[in-house]
């Protein structure tokens, strides 16, 4: 079934679909809570907003939002951050799954990708050179490696991408586009933790401050983290999920 085409999904299915993919998200953030900077939250969540639309993937990432307050505790900034972060993020990526291939090869998405991946670039190499961000030495080093980790991998992915599209692969064309996007997104998910936070605990601006400059510990390898999932999941992950959505498994399945 080609993207942007309609599809029907009975109600069971949506549900089971949809629960079965929940209960991964929250397995897999309790598995990976115990590692800094390491999730599978979003690239489970990218595939099947893509595959399943922008409905179905925003009940997911709602339903998750609500259901892993039951094994981390409720905590009302967090339950707000991820209120509001997830389901825009299945709604981008469930936008996106309605464009075809061919739609990631286009001069528009070129240039869009060039710009949000150079911008990209010469955020981490300015908050190197200039260094912007003011933590403690112990983790100072840390954090100039991983600014340079996403410096390369941002670069790769744009002599990449510039490649393949000279070469005319479109499938390469949306992993890379995904990847960039997510990685963004990510940021951005820090950003909005760092205004929500300091807002509910009442934080004052030194504080918020210190909380802002903090958070790049975890931000930078989260985003790294990202980049490398959805890089090398989005295919094989979007076609398993692409086999259920158009009742291909069940047939093979009916078919032994």
């Amino acid at each position: 079934m080609k993207a942007g085409q309609k599809y029907k999904i009975s109600p069971a299915k949506e549900a089971a679909y949809i629960s079965v993919t929940c209960a991964l998200l929250l397995g897999g953030q309790y598995v990976f809570s115990f590692v800094v900077g390491v999730e599978i939250v979003t690239v489970l969540l990218v595939c099947f907003s893509s595959v399943f639309g922008v409905r179905r993937g925003v009940i997911l990432a709602a339903s998750f939002s609500l259901l892993r307050c039951c094994i981390f505790g409720f905590t009302p900034a967090v339950f707000v951050l991820y209120i509001v972060y997830y389901p825009a993020l299945a709604a981008v990526f469930g936008g996106l799954g309605h464009f075809k291939n061919s739609a990631f090869g286009g001069l528009g998405f070129l240039i869009f990708i060039n710009l949000l991946l150079i911008s990209v670039c010469t955020a981490c190499a300015l908050a190197y050179a200039l260094d912007l961000i003011k933590i403690s030495r112990l983790y100072k080093i840390t954090v100039e490696v991983l600014l340079w980790v996403i410096f390369a991998l941002c670069a790769l992915l744009l002599i990449s991408f510039n490649c393949f599209f000279i070469a005319g692969k479109r499938y390469i064309l949306k992993v890379i586009a995904y990847a960039a996007i997510a990685a963004v997104c990510t940021v951005c998910f820090t950003l909005l933790d760092d205004l929500i936070t300091p807002l509910f605990l009442g934080m004052n601006r030194l504080s918020a401050l210190a909380y802002f400059y903090a958070s790049f510990t975890a931000m930078l390898p989260q985003t790294v983290c990202t980049i490398v999932t959805v890089t090398t999941l989005l295919l094989p992950v979007t076609k398993v999920l692409s086999r259920f959505r158009n009742n291909r498994a069940v047939e093979n399945l009916h078919s032994l």
